[in-house]
């Protein structure tokens, strides 16, 4: 898949100074004005009131990238009990989620157990480019620990969710751009007609530094941040192309042999498809 992905991403990828890549196309109108990050970090939180009273809540949390999770605080704001995807029950606390991994989760709680009824509140819903809509095409095994599920939504939009040890810890969106994910040591680039280049290594280190990085092929990345928000500028043979911001989510960056995606984090990660072995971009300098 990874020369579809390249012939799919080279296709609409600059030429030029005037044009965008896949996703400098998408992310220029953001360019002057970036904003927070927001609901873009596909991440929506609640607090609501405990049954067991005495100033006790409980934090709703809906994540994209690792599902719904629910955590019980008593009065100073302390966690007392979580229940989340790697333990979705929790009957001595009174907690519980239904379809933790699901697009509706809901949240249970009771104070007393037995046939004590339980009180159901859902979760604080995600926008649509944060929720799964598609129906699994396939499943890629990307080590022995990793898997990634793609789903088709249409034949120009996918989706892909990134399990480890069987625990949900990515989700990607590509719609009329590609979408990306950073964990661990490894990138996972998925385009919107469903095709997938990963690899790993290759990235820096966390709380980079601002500044100019030569890639292994000469291409050039500035990091710049603005308003809080992460941004990328690509530079190559083809021209220096327009500023790119991680508004929540990792974007891309391609010209017809580079690929960058950055993370909301400040991450550079980059692949360059005529190398065998990725190597990590070298800081220049502001």
């Amino acid at each position: 898949m990874r020369t579809a992905l390249r012939t799919a991403l080279a296709t609409v990828a600059l030429v030029g100074t005037a044009t965008a890549s896949i996703v400098s196309a998408h992310a220029a109108s953001a360019a002057t004005s970036p904003g927070p990050a927001g609901s873009s970090a596909c991440v929506a939180a609640t607090t609501i009131p405990s049954v067991f009273g005495g100033g006790m809540k409980v934090r709703l949390v809906s994540s994209a990238d690792h599902g719904a999770s629910a955590t019980l605080l008593d009065a100073k704001g302390h966690a007392v009990a979580t229940v989340n995807q790697s333990r979705p029950t929790d009957l001595a606390d009174g907690l519980k989620i239904t379809g933790v991994l699901s697009a509706k989760p809901v949240f249970g709680q009771r104070s007393q157990g037995g046939s004590t009824p339980w009180q159901s509140t859902p979760f604080p819903a995600l926008s649509a480019d944060c929720t799964l809509h598609g129906t699994l095409s396939r499943t890629l095994r990307l080590d022995a620990r990793t898997t990634a599920q793609i789903f088709k939504v249409s034949a120009d939009h996918h989706q892909a969710r990134v399990f480890q040890d069987g625990k949900l810890v990515r989700f990607l969106d590509a719609h009329s751009r590609a979408g990306a994910a950073l964990f661990g040591n490894r990138t996972l680039v998925l385009d919107p007609v469903g095709g997938t280049v990963g690899w790993t290594g290759a990235e820096t280190a966390v709380s980079p530094r601002l500044g100019r990085y030569k890639l292994a092929n000469g291409a050039i990345v500035k990091l710049v941040q603005r308003n809080g928000v992460y941004g990328a500028q690509l530079t190559t043979s083809h021209g220096t192309f327009p500023v790119s911001y991680a508004k929540g989510r990792p974007v891309v960056l391609q010209d017809n042999v580079t690929l960058v995606v950055l993370g909301a984090d400040g991450t550079l990660s980059n692949h360059i498809y005529s190398k065998s072995v990725q190597k990590t971009p070298v800081y220049l300098g502001a």
